[in-house]
């Protein structure tokens, strides 16, 4: 008897034992974690594709990209494609997140594989041969490489790419016209996917960031709430050490490098290919590696 008492209690004490020892932490999902790019890497120059003339021809317009309106102020200096920018630029005090005025066009079509867009250069796409696999009902996505550094995503590579298979863009701001999209409303949303901001569902929340646009709405100014979240974003990065930020710096773009001829095709480094969709229904998908990490509808 005092031997099955002294097994039953042995039993007991290790169930104990083993039910207060911590399962391992397998830490945030990669869903969670935030996207962003090292300070080293802004501003970022992003080059706009002149097939956005496009949308001139559709407006009546000229074959330039359109200036500004009259009554913006300070950014009559500017096309459409930089006020949005500088738009961002304004949001934040302690940095500039994008290059205005560099007079740079991409040099590259629109690719028929979102892989393909790993190319050094920052764009801004418009395709009328939409992605099967992105499917319907997407206005424009923001493609996105990076890599997992532990509590976040660091960015190296991004562009913008809108689909003008499926709907119809406007340039003028005057056009309310409920099967036209405004084109301005739709590139400051992306940019703000570009500099590693994402969607804010709820439309109590005035920001830039909710992931629907309506035909004929018009969004083309930021909130003090997109300001505070962008500089909390960038404010909030834990400062890197030098020999840290160097090696981030050598695993940037590959794609940037130049190999000479008799040199071994540069191979890329392991990354996170992701996207984010701006819907006209509001059921957003996010998208790594192929795979729906996420899904959300907007309220």
């Amino acid at each position: 008897m005092k031997f099955i008492k002294s097994t039953f209690l042995l039993a007991c004490f290790c169930a104990a034992a083993i039910s207060c020892v911590a399962e391992p932490d397998k830490g945030p999902s990669l869903s969670t974690l935030p996207l962003r790019w090292n300070s080293s890497a802004l501003p970022l120059t992003v080059k706009v594709h002149n097939d956005f003339n496009i949308i001139n021809d559709l407006d009546k317009g000229s074959d330039n990209m359109p200036l500004a309106d009259e009554d913006d102020g300070d950014y009559l200096e500017y096309d459409m494609m930089e006020e949005m920018q500088k738009a961002w630029n304004d949001a934040d005090d302690a940095r500039d997140y994008f290059v205005l005025g560099h007079g740079q066009a991409a040099s590259r079509d629109p690719a028929s594989d979102l892989d393909d867009y790993y190319d050094g250069e920052i764009g801004i796409y418009i395709t009328q041969d939409w992605y099967a696999d992105v499917g319907f009902g997407v206005l424009a996505i923001t493609s996105y490489f990076a890599e997992h550094k532990g509590d976040y995503l660091r960015m190296v590579h991004g562009d913008i790419i809108v689909n003008l298979q499926d709907y119809w863009f406007t340039f003028d701001k005057t056009n309310d016209t409920s099967s036209f999209y405004d084109m301005p409303s739709v590139i400051l949303h992306e940019l703000g996917h570009l500099i590693g901001l994402k969607h804010t569902n709820s439309k109590s929340v005035e920001s830039i960031m909710y992931p629907q646009l309506g035909g004929g709405e018009k969004k083309r100014s930021l909130s003090f709430y997109d300001s505070k979240t962008i500089q909390n974003l960038y404010d909030n990065a834990t400062a890197m050490t030098a020999a840290v930020r160097t090696s981030a710096l050598g695993s940037a773009d590959e794609s940037t490098k130049s190999a000479g001829q008799d040199d071994e095709p540069v191979e890329k480094p392991k990354l996170i290919h992701g996207y984010i969709e701006l819907r006209t229904d509001g059921n957003c998908r996010h998208y790594q590696n192929g795979k729906l990490i996420d899904t959300h509808k907007a309220f």
